[in-house]
């Protein structure tokens, strides 16, 4: 059997990812607001929960309308996976039950390793002569660039963890991301979007590392995709695993990407306002080959009587989450 096998049968569940360091202090530590957006994200994006969620938006009081399915969705998915555990229903597993029951506890940490690849938090990042924060993260027809914020470790009933970037994500505007005759896109990194939006699963992003644009000069960045080659598991290969702080992957830094407080201020100056990614889940590996294995919908379809928001919450108290 091999080592790290992840015990939850779910796609967002991987045993690839290592988180590592020291916690992050209290002032990196999710919100109850943003543990409930977290939550939320990671609902919409499981594909195991895609049966439900167009169950849901076919409903003649949602019919499409996303922003009251964005609002309801969450409860209705709990209600659901509690009445329905009795039945033989093949939309229906244990874990999306454990999925339901909200996360309760979430953990941020400033490193991680997916598939052998390291990624580093941007303030961590900041102080080594090494680069590894920068991600990228594909959508529907378009590339978010931006930096890793923090690594975060939702935990929810029976330990099943799933693990989030938080990011920053740079402008994708026109006028923000430029290509040159040569094909390199340059990124104006003294810009932000997608602020409500900042979390993708640790799994689907790919490392960026930002070189000065010399032509453009002050916050442009070259943007430079790492195509990591020959990774394997150390337990594979018989040799010792090494500790979190190890380097897995490093690439040079390239100094100037403007901190937080001056994007905003950018953004400010400029009435950019906040959007919302167009996010293509589809998780990634070393072999860009591979491909996600899209199982259909069954046709068994369930109506269950309707809830409110008021549906009750679970037992677990969030407030116990570990920072």
């Amino acid at each position: 059997m091999e080592e790290h096998a992840p015990r939850f049968n779910l796609s967002i569940v991987s045993s690839d990812v290592e988180v590592g360091g020291a916690r992050l202090s209290a002032e990196y530590a999710l919100s109850d607001e943003e543990i409930a957006i977290a939550h939320w994200w990671v609902l919409i994006n499981c594909e195991e929960v895609k049966y439900w969620k167009e169950l849901h938006l076919s409903f003649p009081e949602v019919d499409g309308d996303l922003e009251y399915h964005n609002m309801t969705f969450a409860n209705y998915f709990r209600t659901w996976m509690d009445m329905i555990k009795s039945y033989d229903n093949p939309n229906w597993s244990h874990e999306l039950l454990l999925l339901a029951m909200q996360p309760q506890r979430a953990r941020v940490y400033p490193t991680c390793t997916v598939n052998g690849v390291k990624f580093v938090s941007e303030e961590r990042d900041n102080r080594r002569r090494t680069q590894n924060s920068g991600v990228m993260a594909k959508g529907h027809g378009l590339d978010y660039y931006g930096v890793l914020h923090s690594v975060v470790e939702l935990v929810y009933a029976e330990g099943m963890k799933v693990h989030l970037f938080k990011c920053r994500w740079f402008d994708t505007g026109a006028q923000s991301m430029k290509m040159d005759q040569y094909g390199n896109l340059s990124v104006n990194t003294a810009t932000s979007a997608y602020e409500d939006d900042p979390f993708v699963f640790a799994t689907t992003v790919k490392q960026v590392f930002y070189l000065d644009d010399l032509a453009k000069g002050d916050a442009w960045k070259i943007a430079n995709i790492v195509h990591p080659r020959n990774i394997y598991r150390a337990a594979t290969l018989g040799v010792t695993i090494p500790g979190p702080e190890a380097d897995a992957y490093q690439e040079p830094n390239a100094v100037g990407i403007h901190d937080v407080a001056t994007v905003r201020d950018n953004n400010v100056k400029h009435g950019r306002v906040l959007r919302i990614r167009d996010e293509d889940s589809t998780f990634i590996d070393v072999d860009p080959n591979e491909e996600t294995n899209d199982d259909s919908d069954d046709e068994l379809r369930h109506r269950l009587p309707d809830i409110n928001s008021d549906t009750e919450e679970d037992s677990s108290d969030d407030s116990d989450y570990e920072p």
